[in-house]
């Protein structure tokens, strides 16, 4: 017993090498050769993601039923685990020429506005599209926006990939255990960057979502409300033409209670559905959102098939 710390160590330290030596194969690769790169990798690996694409598949059937052959939930499916792997590997490939990227809404405005004044804001995304290229455009403009992150469970990795993120962008990285460090970065007036489509066993609160009742996460809403910070929902998309856009909702001013922080988080989930819509492909479909035995998965409301 008393050597499992020790092997336990050499395996983190092994493994911590391995990521070294992906990443300096990954620098300075452009965005377009990466997309390429990762297709041709999928194929290969198709026997290994496996269980992924099953249940990309069976997601896209509970949300779209019978709207979509399978011809075609395959088809998303395997764009949605390529855009994954892509958006995991923004942040460290060669930066996207800044002239690539366009920001619009009509929360934009009010967001950089209100940081100015000082007041905190929380950036709340969905996994949807090229999430750290949002976050890289964030952190010219914000001053050292926060982000909320899962720590990798070997510590020598976890400090490696973040050090990778902070070469293309200008953040702190808060793990989402430490919810004092994040109350501490609204409270002087920080931004703070968080998922709001996590999914949480644990959460009793339940949203419409893409027509479902679905669990949704209560961290980003009950910040808002311990913080009295608005939260803006935001998204970002890749383009067919090569181009990016960057697009922000209104703010979402906490109110007090269950009920406030449930219709915030309803509120974020309406605002993303039109974009969930007109990109499935750039959605993480292969998160088990709805899951046997935690209430979750009731259709609550008809749904259109996706397409723009």
């Amino acid at each position: 017993m008393a050597q499992a710390p020790l092997q336990r160590k050499l395996r983190w330290q092994l493994e911590a090498l391995g990521v070294r030596l992906l990443l300096l194969a990954l620098r300075g690769r452009s965005h377009r050769s990466m997309g390429r790169g990762i297709a041709q990798a999928h194929r290969l690996a198709r026997p290994w993601l496996r269980r992924r694409h099953t249940t990309a598949i069976a997601n896209l059937t509970r949300v779209y039923g019978e709207q979509l052959s399978q011809g075609q939930r395959e088809a998303i499916a395997e764009q949605s685990i390529n855009s994954f792997f892509l958006s995991c590997l923004e942040s460290i490939i060669q930066p996207v020429d800044a002239s690539l990227i366009s920001a619009e809404g009509e929360g934009l405005d009010e967001l950089l506005r209100l940081h100015r004044q000082g007041q905190g804001v929380i950036v709340g995304s969905l996994h949807l599209g090229c999430w750290d290229l949002g976050l890289r455009w964030l952190s010219e403009r914000l001053d050292t926006p926060s982000v909320v992150y899962r720590p990798a469970r070997n510590p020598y990795s976890d400090e490696l990939l973040n050090r990778a993120r902070q070469a293309n962008s200008y953040c702190n990285w808060i793990p989402q255990a430490d919810a004092r460090s994040m109350l501490r970065c609204l409270h002087s007036g920080g931004s703070l960057v968080v998922m709001t489509d996590l999914y949480s066993r644990n959460s009793e609160v339940q949203v419409d979502f893409l027509g479902l009742s679905t669990n949704f996460v209560k961290g980003p809403a009950a910040l808002s409300q311990k913080s009295g910070c608005p939260l803006f929902p935001v998204a970002q998309v890749r383009e067919a033409n090569g181009r990016f856009r960057l697009i922000f909702g209104a703010p979402l001013w906490p109110g007090q209670g269950a009920a406030a922080l449930s219709d915030q988080l309803a509120a974020v989930a309406r605002w993303h559905e039109p974009l969930i819509q007109a990109y499935p492909e750039q959605y993480y479909w292969i998160n088990r959102r709805w899951r046997t035995g935690d209430g979750s998965g009731e259709r609550l409301r008809p749904i259109g098939p996706p397409g723009r």
